[in-house]
């Protein structure tokens, strides 16, 4: 194993010691040392490697976003012989899905939309910290953000042409109010007081499944 496969592995292994410890703690809670202590290692030793607690959550929420983006391609190939309508929806389905099984990326992502959105996409500099001016990460989560967008919106117009999806409002329009009942389940989601139920003690299931509904009808042709 060569220098760059040992690092690589190395931050792996950082990285999923410290997705445990953060989804326990919380991001503000953690230390780089409750992070090394739980891998037996020293708190330099993670500075080596990740520069800043930042860089390290980032690095968590670069890895949600690739699992979403790889999760969002393998649900289109398996849906390839279904209509556009019906590709979207489980997209939709996946999302939530996911955001449900793993509870530290649908946070990480909720967490860099709120930092997106106070920062002005990052311009505001005197609103970043200085880890997340150096951060690797963020500038990594940057380039991919749009893409689990761009490949939903694709499937949008895909259904648009084959009729399945209404016609005379534009797919992004369609996408951002999908978007925000996806984002509106992940939010109360986070706040459950268990796995099953809501803080209005509506079940999860059932939740999810008026969600999927509900956007069914808004947008099917």
């Amino acid at each position: 194993m060569n220098k760059v496969d040992k690092r690589s592995l190395k931050e792996s292994n950082i990285i999923d010691v410290a997705e445990k410890v953060f989804a326990k703690r919380g991001f503000d809670n953690t230390k780089m040392e409750d992070i090394a202590a739980v891998l037996g290692i020293s708190k330099g030793t993670i500075y080596f490697y990740f520069n800043s607690k930042e860089n390290l959550y980032m690095a968590i929420t670069y890895r949600a976003y690739e699992q979403l983006i790889s999760l969002f391609h393998r649900t289109i190939h398996e849906s390839k012989d279904l209509n556009g309508l019906e590709t979207v929806m489980n997209i939709m389905r996946a999302f939530m899905d996911f955001s449900e099984e793993h509870y530290i990326y649908g946070e990480a992502m909720l967490n860099y939309y709120s930092f997106v959105r106070t920062t002005g996409q990052g311009a505001k500099l005197n609103k970043l910290t200085e880890g997340m001016k150096d951060s690797l990460y963020y500038q990594k989560v940057m380039s991919i953000q749009g893409t689990p967008v761009e490949i939903t919106v694709k499937e949008i117009m895909r259904g648009v042409e084959d009729g399945s999806i209404r016609t005379g409002v534009k797919p992004q329009m369609i996408y951002l109010n999908a978007w925000a009942l996806v984002i509106g389940f992940m939010k109360l989601n986070d706040t459950a007081v268990s796995k099953k139920q809501t803080i209005m003690k509506i079940n999860v299931q059932d939740w999810k499944q008026y969600i999927l509904e509900e956007t069914r009808n808004m947008i099917k042709s």
